[in-house]
């Protein structure tokens, strides 16, 4: 199917906001719809399967909500899909920020977007799926304009059958996030910054993460037009999000960095980058028995936090081999931002789960999944054994988010 897309050639044509759209390529579409339907289908079945048959956990939920209730048929359909930080947002989009300095850790775009469509827990999942579906499609056109269409196909395949792949369709900013940050990606590597701008400045609305976009828009306008004040103001535009947001916090809250101190409430502080990889490393070691135990994994009660230190540390050491083979596989304003997002975690580890989340945000530096794709296009053997290995453990810990266990 790769085969037949249509290699992109350099700067789509001017004064269009969707490539494509006046001259349809049909099998890039196909291609994305495909991967979209097939991978979400796998999550899904396995979720709902999930929280049919295996024991549940005990959540606490954000003051002042209750987990969503409702049938069976609406647990299974919605309500899964929102354990964790997606009450927090459900609580967001529902009562707002209401004096809660911890909620500002949560940032204010899902939320917002949720509310449009409502605020409940379907209205999270329409935007989580149409925002992947989008990412989908910006993420295959930025790899094919880098790479071809053959490196597009495996890069879209690895992404999204990842293993934690499955908070792209829950009630997390994540979709969302990958949407616009690989929209604005494109935009920026085609030189239309006056939409690779404000889109970069959303994600900065949702997520901190979208400040370092700063990064690959200073280094890559300067490849691309040299050192031009015109063209190298656009380097403020992810900025701008995260400026409008501390306002809104400095009249809310009277701190404008109120959600950086509100990482507190996790037990999250600084550290150095080899002081929390030891952390790490201990911590995995020690929860080596409790990962592999059916029994305390899907125990019910309050759910326990130990045995992800085990999952924790592999998906670190996955994304750390990822950014390493990508150095010299991906383009340099890539792999700068997929490094200095990595370094967020490395660097903010929690008391008790060094790691928190890990798994999680590997996401978050999702141009890492084009160095992984160029290796499984060019070595065959690789591509069966990231599958063996990827959709096993993607089911286990889709299952353990379902039935509200601990996994990120």
């Amino acid at each position: 199917m790769a085969k037949h897309w249509t290699v992109g050639a350099g700067r789509p044509k001017e004064g269009l906001l969707w490539p494509g759209l006046a001259r349809v390529n049909w099998p890039f579409l196909k291609a994305v719809t495909w991967i979209f339907v097939l991978s979400r289908v796998l999550f899904i079945e396995t979720a709902s399967l999930a929280y049919m048959y295996l024991p549940h956990a005990w959540v606490e939920t954000p003051q002042g909500t209750l987990p969503p209730s409702g049938s069976l048929a609406y647990q299974v359909l919605g309500g899964l899909w929102v354990h964790w930080d997606g009450l927090w947002y459900l609580s967001i989009s529902t009562f707002g920020y209401q004096g809660r300095p911890t909620a500002t850790a949560f940032f204010p775009l899902f939320p917002m977007a949720m509310k449009l469509l409502g605020g409940g827990v379907i209205g999270g999942i329409v935007v989580s799926l149409a925002a992947f579906a989008g990412g989908l499609y910006f993420f295959g056109r930025l790899a094919e304009l880098e790479f071809g269409p053959r490196v597009a196909w495996f890069s879209l395949m690895a992404l999204a059958f990842f293993p934690t792949a499955f908070y792209l369709n829950a009630v997390y900013s994540e979709s969302l996030f990958f949407a616009l940050a690989a929209a604005s990606l494109y935009y920026l590597r085609t030189q239309r910054y006056w939409i690779a701008g404000p889109l970069a400045a959303l994600t900065t609305l949702d997520t901190i993460y979208g400040f370092l976009l700063m990064l690959p828009f200073a280094w890559q306008i300067w490849r691309q037009e040299g050192v031009r004040f015109s063209r190298l103001v656009h380097t403020v535009w992810p900025a701008v999000g995260l400026l409008g947001y501390m306002v809104f916090l400095f009249f809310r809250f009277g701190d404008p960095l109120v959600f950086e101190s509100a990482q507190s409430n996790w037990a999250r502080h600084p550290e150095l980058l080899f002081v929390t990889l030891y952390q790490a490393m201990i911590s995995a070691w020690n929860a080596i028995p409790l990962f592999f135990s059916a029994h305390h994994l899907f125990l019910g009660g309050v759910p326990s936090l130990t045995a992800s230190n085990f999952f924790n540390f592999l998906f670190a050491l996955c994304a750390i081999f990822l950014a390493v083979v990508s150095f010299s596989r991906i383009p340099f304003y890539l792999w700068m931002y997929s490094v200095a997002a990595l370094l967020i975690p490395f660097s903010y580890p929690a008391v008790g789960t060094p790691l928190m989340s890990m798994p999680r945000l590997v996401l978050e530096a999702f141009p890492l999944f084009l160095g992984l794709g160029s290796i499984m296009a060019r070595v065959r053997w690789t591509r069966a054994l990231y599958f063996i290995a990827a959709i096993p453990l993607g089911m286990l810990l889709t299952a353990l988010f379902a039935t509200a266990h601990w996994v990120a």
